[in-house]
């Protein structure tokens, strides 16, 4: 089921590809009276009028139009639902109470209202109750989607034929809600343009250079909604959303990031918008990565003791990860191990580049105390020798026999036959194919940040003994011969 204007646009698309689309808005719009300016930053826009709905038509649009696609097992879904001892009948039964209940179309509705977003996958999740750890079949229709502006709604599909033309008309869309109605609508922004960027990527796969391009029209659309709407909530969430985003794409260059964030900071300090504990987090956060890359020791430790202060980051972590999925790294912290790639987890990255800064800022007492008071910044084992002072050879024997483990996980993602993964590690680690390299020039970097400030320190008997482990399990040359001048030049 599709709305008059989707099946116009999708029709005249295939007779004459996007710029008969785009001919058909010009026209509709040269049709319009007393309409405000159309500044076709991204072609023609369309009425919001056209596209959005009431609630009683958008569930029958959405569910409908669920109903016709997925409301009965295919013969290629059917052999997955098999494999889970699921007979076509008792499939059929489930959809059929599902599809043709007022129940199933609220729980429908609920959740596709919730979460933005639908296809075959969560819907089979509703309908028998779990999730199904099985490929799903490429299916004609491949999503759904909803989003409520005041009373209304925009709901859209996408279909597996003529996919770009499907997001090409979604990115319209929002983008026309962008000129054509006021800010305060846009209730969920960040999911909304999030979607809208994964459309631009798919509606112009054949764009050259198109991060360049993507952040242009960003740039210029955010140029206009600030000249043309009212100072709203909203307005301060799409700044947000453009520094996040050029933060993202910078490709190691960070001038226009600081500028945004400069003026975004002087124009919402003493607004009725203020910033908020996590949008300030948010901005420490990327600040703190820019003064790493640009080696601005100073301001990373200035970020990073700020980000830590209070826990401030962890508390806020998980909102800012709702909202900007691809910020924060958020592989589960693994406080037990040493060995491990840093940059998987936005804690641990951050105490391994807070470390790395004082000891080239010659902060040792600092890096010392960074070690006695987050587990994280290096692990349990050498955590808890350093906080009650324990260097029993009990103690760093266990400490080695946690590296062992973590080579073994790291090798095999297994704690049996620890001894072989180990003997595999030590032959190939310093391989450049070997999946576990990055994971050992990750954990050589921080081991040697970690010896270098006990040395200086004079944590004399845990260095002896990390020094050890590290000659024998994850010695890299030219890291440890840095090592070797370090301590040369201090002594």
């Amino acid at each position: 089921m599709l709305l008059d204007c989707d099946e116009q646009l999708f029709m005249t698309y295939k007779q004459g590809n996007v710029e008969g689309a785009e001919n058909l808005l010009a026209t509709w719009l040269e049709a319009e009276v007393d309409l405000q300016e159309d500044p076709k930053i991204l072609g023609t826009s369309l009425l919001p009028k056209r596209f959005l709905v009431n609630e009683e038509m958008a569930m029958n649009i959405a569910f409908s139009t669920a109903r016709k696609y997925w409301g009965r097992a295919s013969t290629e879904m059917q052999m997955y639902f098999d494999k889970y001892g699921l007979d076509a009948k008792f499939v059929n039964d489930r959809l059929n109470a599902f599809f043709y209940t007022q129940k199933g179309k609220e729980t429908f509705f609920e959740q596709l209202f919730a979460q933005h977003t639908i296809d075959l996958e969560r819907l089979i999740w509703l309908v028998f109750g779990k999730r199904m750890q099985m490929e799903m079949p490429v299916n004609e229709l491949q999503t759904i989607m909803l989003y409520k502006f005041q009373d209304e709604y925009l709901v859209h599909m996408m279909y597996k034929e003529h996919t770009s033309f499907w997001h090409w008309l979604f990115t319209k869309k929002v983008y026309s809600l962008f000129i054509h109605r006021p800010l305060e609508q846009f209730t969920f922004l960040y999911e909304i343009m999030g979607h809208f960027e994964h459309s631009m990527k798919m509606s112009c796969e054949h764009v050259d250079n198109f991060v360049n391009n993507y952040k242009l029209i960003l740039d210029k659309c955010i140029t206009h909604v600030d000249k043309n709407k009212s100072s709203c909530l909203a307005k301060k969430q799409l700044r947000l959303y453009q520094i996040v985003t050029h933060y993202c794409l910078s490709e190691g260059d960070y001038h226009r990031v600081k500028d945004f964030i400069t003026s975004f900071e002087a124009e919402w300090r003493y607004s009725m918008y203020a910033l908020t504990e996590k949008e300030k987090v948010l901005i420490a956060y990327i600040l703190f990565h820019i003064a790493n890359r640009e080696l601005q020791s100073e301001k990373v430790i200035h970020y990073g003791e700020y980000l830590l202060e209070d826990e401030r980051l962890n508390n806020y972590a998980i909102e800012i990860l709702l909202e900007y999925k691809d910020l924060l790294p958020n592989r589960k912290p693994t406080p037990p191990a040493i060995i491990k790639n840093y940059q998987l987890n936005y804690l641990e990255n951050l105490y391994a580049i807070l470390l790395d800064h004082y000891v080239k800022a010659t902060r040792y007492e600092d890096g010392l105390l960074l070690l006695k008071e987050h587990v994280l910044a290096s692990n349990k084992k050498i955590n808890t020798s350093l906080v009650q002072k324990n260097y029993s050879s009990e103690q760093l024997i266990a400490i080695e026999a946690y590296v062992q483990q973590d080579i073994a996980l790291q090798v095999n993602n297994s704690l049996q036959h620890i001894g072989l993964s180990v003997e595999e590690w030590r032959q190939n680690y310093r391989q450049l194919d070997v999946p576990y390299y990055i994971v050992a020039q990750s954990a050589s970097l921080h081991m040697l940040n970690i010896l270098r400030v006990l040395f200086v320190t004079e944590q004399f008997e845990l260095f002896e003994k990390l020094m050890e482990i590290y000659k024998k399990y994850l010695l890299i040359d030219d890291h440890f011969e840095n090592l070797r001048v370090f301590i040369s030049a201090y002594v």
